[in-house]
Formats: structure tokens, C-alpha cells, sequence
């Protein structure tokens, strides 16, 4: 998946897709560098991907990212949506250690320091479990959880969380060719080929937080899809270990 070539790696990546997020990624961006400048982690990229945004995010980016040379910007010409966005970051990410998060920040990047630590530990992968879905309405607590349960009765991940948050060493996702394109399988698949790659996969807990900035673009249609992703990918997973 890597893009870059003969170039400094700094300690960490943090991909940042951004789609229509004009109110939110100012805030986002500053949070982030308030954060890692408390913590110790002066070694990093912020990657924001604007994903053919209709409103000001790029001019946003580029402004944020002339003011400051940790913060580079790749525009997709026309909106290609979170998965593509996700993996053209990770594929242009420079850094020893790739992550990323949603411009409104579910993730706190205070709680990156924690995950690094693992990373120090010895760990390959650290898969971000929430603590919690009480920011959840009830209909999204549903599918949240059975999108958990399907995952796990298919694919026999010992995971409580696949779409939230994850960090990897950069030569986990070197390894890897990933297929699908789903908004709920890309990190996912990310995460069952690592284990079956014989990876370290570890799990830890960090809390969710609620979008406050911008608009959610979750719609049950894009719910019916992701199911039909994740079948697609097992299907696609089993015949690779038939092969």
C-alpha cells in the first residue's frame, strides 16, 4: 500500500478523510497539535484527505498545512468516499506508525500516547475498542452491535470493535493487499489479515466521542450495504484460504 519512498518517517501518521467538514477540521488539527505537543509526540504527520469536498475543507487544508509543515493535504478530485480516502492516506503515510481518525474527532488524540506505549510494547496492531455507546441512539446501538456480532460469528474475531480506531506498524500495512472498499470492512479486513499474518494484535479501551461539529452522513441505506460488504469479504477470505 505505500506511495512514499526515501523520505523521513516520522514516529506516527494520523490520516484525517474529510469530507464537507469545513466547521469541523480547524478544530480538529488544533487538538490534535495542543495534544501531541502536551504529550511529548513532536514527530508526527497529520494527513488530511479531502474527499472532493463541496465546501471549504480544501481551502481549509491548504491553509493549515502552509502554516505548518507537519500537515500535508492530498485532494481527491471528486468525492470517492471514506474507504478510498482511508487507504489513499495510508498508502501516502510516511510515518513508522499509521493511525488515523474522523475529522470530528471520535477518537480523542490525547489517548494516542497509550496506543504508541502498546506499539513500544510490542505490539503490531492496536485495535481502539470504545469504552462505551452511550452516545448512541438506540437504533444506531443496534446496528453497532450487530455489525460487532457478525464480525465476530464470521470472521471468529476476538474483537468487541473493528471500526473505530486503529494503529499499525508501518510494515503491517506494507504487508497487506487489501479488497474490499467498505466503509465498515476496510480497517476491518485490515485487522483480520493481520492476525492471520501471525501478527501481535492487541486490544484497548478508549472513550467515544460524540460528533459535536458538522453532520453525521450515516443513513440506513449505506447500513444495508455494509452488510452486503461483509459478507463479500468473507466470501472473499474464504476462498483465499482455500486457494
Amino acid at each position: 500500500m505505500d506511495e512514499s519512498h526515501n523520505q523521513h518517517r516520522p514516529e506516527l501518521s494520523v490520516v484525517l478523510p474529510a469530507y464537507n467538514e469545513q466547521e469541523a477540521l480547524g478544530e480538529a488539527v488544533r487538538t490534535y497539535q495542543e495534544a501531541f505537543r502536551a504529550d511529548g509526540l513532536e514527530d508526527y504527520e497529520l494527513l488530511i484527505v479531502n474527499d472532493g469536498s463541496r465546501d471549504r475543507t480544501g481551502e481549509i487544508a491548504d491553509a493549515l498545512a502552509a502554516a505548518d509543515p507537519r500537515i500535508r493535504v492530498i485532494h481527491n478530485e471528486r468525492n470517492l468516499g471514506q474507504s478510498a480516502s482511508f487507504l489513499r492516506g495510508f498508502g501516502q503515510a510516511r510515518g513508522r506508525v499509521i493511525t488515523w481518525n474522523g475529522a470530528d474527532l471520535p477518537f480523542c488524540p490525547r489517548d494516542a500516547r497509550r496506543m504508541m506505549d502498546e506499539i513500544a510494547r510490542g505490539a503490531d496492531v492496536v485495535v481502539v475498542e470504545r469504552a462505551d455507546r452511550k452516545a448512541y441512539g438506540l437504533k444506531r446501538k443496534i446496528v453497532s452491535w450487530t455489525n460487532v456480532m457478525i464480525l465476530r460469528a464470521l470472521f471468529g474475531s476476538p474483537f468487541r470493535d473493528h471500526n473505530f480506531v486503529q494503529f499499525f506498524r508501518r510494515e503491517v500495512v506494507e504487508s497487506m493487499r487489501i479488497v474490499s472498499r467498505g466503509v465498515s470492512t476496510t480497517a476491518a479486513e485490515m485487522i483480520f489479515r493481520a492476525l492471520r499474518g501471525g501478527r501481535r494484535v492487541v486490544a484497548v479501551t478508549a472513550q467515544y466521542h460524540q460528533r459535536t461539529l458538522g453532520t453525521s452522513t450515516i443513513t440506513a441505506s449505506k447500513v444495508l450495504r455494509a452488510l452486503g460488504e461483509t459478507i463479500h469479504l468473507w466470501r472473499t477470505m474464504r476462498r483465499e484460504n482455500r486457494d
